[in-house]
């Protein structure tokens, strides 16, 4: 096969050879883009462009568009691919830059979401100075590395609509302005879990009864817009008019037009803010008792790090995450989990302010994200996407045993399920202090020997650590 030298030159990239593939794995969350679809082969991510479309990325890579969004715009790293797909030879395929750990938006915290948004606010206000513009406005178009957001669906970028402010208007108020106004208003919680809706979103009835009456008297025009909408629905008629009335006054618009309507868009995402919630499990370290050494246990896991050199740590209830930024500082890539909203904020908060790879995540270790999307299989379930070489499981035992009422040998079957390699685990005795402040309200009953006994029928090596007090000490897993 010829390679196409505008692509090549654009990636910067030497000759490629063709390889020519017949058997792939088509994503399951790619299926309705006009322009192509994304794809797995061998351990790598690529995108087949259809030919209809073809044009309008070798213009994007010619004239140097493609690389100023890579630089500017932090859109996901993507170059020419060294193969060819049977049945769509006259494809172009792209190669992009496979990111992980993936989370997705029913999973971040308020400020992700914000930052999300404005990526793609951004993304969609640059494109409009070369003619284009975002076919959609989908969080799951955003994947973040680390702290950062990266917009990974290349294809949603299309020739922009002279004759529209955006067309993906109605979607970002679904996806991203009330997600994020629901949380403004302290429900976080609310927002993700309606996000898990990935074809609906908030939608504006159910957005307009779930805020308070304060925010509805001070914007008006969504009662009002809520009730021009219930009118259409029930009228066909007057809904066809509106309808035809719309295409017959289409008229352009110009592109500075365009570009004030995303700055206003993104001043009303800029004034959002996220309070401060009251949880008391962000001020756990600091509550700590005499009888508490912390540096212990930090020095002691930052050893047990340093001799297992893991690629990738997953931080299971990390709490404020000091142990994540620890994995991170020592060039781990981190995924971070807590169902504590408050703290997963304060973690993103961190691994931005220090630029390390923490990936942050709101859920329940016990009730974690299952498969979403359509038949529950476009998405794959949380663990799946956050397997890792070593899993921090610190202080959460207690939580597990008691509060989420699992046995030690169902805990070991979910350290089985993430850990690639080892496991640094901390027994909590039960004469600990924190124990009676589980409300679990039910007989435990347990000892050092039964939880060691359960952790070795999944990790035969198991080495004792001293742990932060005499309660306490850390078990060291490995496979």
């Amino acid at each position: 096969m010829v390679e196409d030298p505008k692509i090549r030159n654009a990636s910067g990239r030497g000759e490629l050879v063709r390889v020519a593939i017949t058997e792939i794995e088509r994503d399951p969350s790619s299926y309705v883009d006009p322009q192509g679809f994304v794809f797995h082969w061998k351990g790598r991510l690529f995108r087949c462009v259809y030919p209809a479309a073809r044009p309008l990325f070798n213009g994007m890579a010619e004239d140097g568009t493609l690389d100023h969004l890579i630089t500017e715009q932090n859109i996901v790293s993507t170059w020419p691919a060294d193969i060819t797909l049977a049945g769509h030879e006259s494809a172009l395929i792209l190669e992009h830059e496979k990111l992980s750990p993936v989370t997705f938006c029913s999973e971040w915290c308020p400020s992700m979401l914000q930052a999300a948004t404005r990526r793609t606010l951004d993304l969609q206000n640059d494109l409009i100075d070369r003619g284009l513009g975002l076919q959609d406005a989908y969080p799951w178009n955003v994947v973040f590395d680390g702290p950062s957001p990266k917009f990974v669906d290349v294809t949603s970028i299309s020739k922009g609509d002279p004759t529209s402010l955006w067309p993906a208007q109605e979607q970002f108020e679904s996806f991203f302005y009330r997600p994020l106004a629901l949380s403004a208003e302290g429900k976080g919680a609310v927002a993700r879990a309606l996000l898990s809706n990935n074809i609906e979103g908030v939608s504006l009835p159910l957005f307009h009864r779930l805020m308070s009456a304060g925010y509805r008297w001070r914007h008006p025009g969504a009662g009002l817009v809520l009730l021009i909408d219930r009118f259409l629905q029930g009228s066909p008629r007057a809904k066809e008019k509106v309808y035809k009335f719309s295409e017959d006054a289409a008229r352009n618009v110009s592109a500075e037009a365009r570009k004030a309507f995303i700055r206003r868009l993104r001043a009303r995402i800029d004034a959002l803010r996220f309070e401060d919630a009251d949880d008391p499990w962000k001020t756990y370290y600091f509550e700590l008792g005499s009888e508490v050494d912390p540096a212990a246990k930090l020095s002691a896991v930052e050893e047990i790090l340093r001799r297992l050199k893991p690629e990738t740590v997953l931080d299971l209830g990390c709490n404020t995450g000091v142990f994540s930024l620890l994995a991170a500082r020592g060039g781990a890539k981190v995924a971070a989990v807590d169902s504590s909203e408050a703290c997963i904020e304060g973690v993103y908060a961190a691994a931005c302010r220090e630029n390390v790879m923490i990936s942050p995540v709101v859920s329940d270790v016990v009730c974690p994200t299952p498969g979403g999307g359509y038949m529950g299989a476009q998405y794959a379930p949380l663990w799946d996407r956050l397997r890792s070489d070593v899993v921090l499981c610190l202080g959460l035992m207690h939580h597990l045993h008691i509060n989420g009422r699992q046995s030690f040998e169902r805990i070991a079957r979910l350290l089985d399920a993430t850990a690639q390699k080892a496991v640094i685990f901390e027994f909590v005795a039960m004469d600990d202090a924190n124990v009676p402040r589980i409300s679990g309200r039910r007989p435990i009953d347990y000892d050092q020997a039964s939880v060691e006994a359960a952790l070795r029928t999944v990790f035969p090596r198991i080495e004792r650590v001293a742990s932060d007090r005499p309660t306490r000490c850390l078990f060291v897993c490995e496979r």
